[in-house]
């Protein structure tokens, strides 16, 4: 089999397909992360999910290799970071269509019981004294209304473990 140059518009293209395959995987990890919460079986489900997705990232970009043209550690960086900026992107639909339709007040009842328990008022008093616990409790509770938001905050937070996992998915994708 012939060995290809690296094309970089190529390449962005395989990585539009493999966002769209590790963003389903991780969807669903999301969706089983967030019933998990009553149904405690989805919840480790949910988990296994993430790491399949960090998974098939790896083996997605390492195949791409093989068929291409051995992949340099920076070219396998360049595909890692495309393949989740692309899953980033489906995963903040999905967590947007649910938050906006589906999840019924579930999170915010969900962080009223967090908020409620005498641990985490100690430990919120610690961390902002002086601050009124109600009104930024307040504050909390209605930011879990707002889809956009929550959806917001969630990518950012995509984009932190994207970096995370940025180098051992290149490595996966680089190696022989």
């Amino acid at each position: 089999m012939e060995k290809k140059e690296f094309d970089a518009q190529t390449a962005r293209d395989y990585c539009m397909q493999y966002g769209l395959v590790v963003g389903v995987l991780c969807s669903a990890s999301f969706l089983c992360s967030m019933y998990g919460t009553a149904y405690l079986f989805l919840g480790h489900v949910g988990n296994l999910l993430g790491i399949v997705a960090f998974v098939t990232a790896g083996t997605l970009i390492r195949h791409y290799g093989r068929q291409m043209g051995r992949l340099t550690f920076g070219r396998s960086c360049y595909m890692a970071m495309l393949t989740y900026v692309f899953a980033i992107m489906v995963v903040a639909v999905v967590q947007y269509v649910y938050f906006r339709f589906l999840d019924g007040g579930r999170l915010g009842e969900q962080v009223l019981q967090v908020l409620q328990m005498p641990e985490y008022r100690q430990w919120m008093q610690q961390m902002v004294p002086g601050q009124d616990l109600d009104e930024l409790m307040g504050q909390m509770i209605r930011m879990t209304h707002q889809p956009e938001r929550i959806t917001l905050q969630l990518m950012w937070m995509n984009l932190v473990f994207a970096l995370m996992l940025l180098v051992p998915t290149a490595l996966m994708g680089s190696r022989k």
